[in-house]
């Protein structure tokens, strides 16, 4: 039986979030070019368990835009994004 298991193992997946206080808009784009956009609450489980679903086994970098404390950055560190 042959597996459809999609992996990005070794694969960067760069992701953009637009950081509002209920919501995030988020953007990824992959080393091949595939760009992937959403919005979803502004929960970084959530973010992290949906980039994990879509992109298994890949390695996120990120960078946000911050509202004007600067500090919602590290909620998504925490969280491995």
């Amino acid at each position: 039986m042959q597996s459809n298991k999609i992996s990005f193992k070794g694969q960067n997946i760069y992701v953009g979030i637009d950081v509002h206080l209920k919501t995030w808009h988020v953007t990824t784009l992959t080393e091949s070019g595939y760009k992937y956009s959403f919005a979803q609450h502004a929960d970084a489980k959530e973010l992290f368990d949906r980039l994990n679903k879509k992109f298994p086994e890949a390695h996120f970098m990120s960078a946000y835009e911050a509202g004007f404390r600067g500090t919602r950055g590290r909620v998504h560190v925490s969280q491995g994004i």
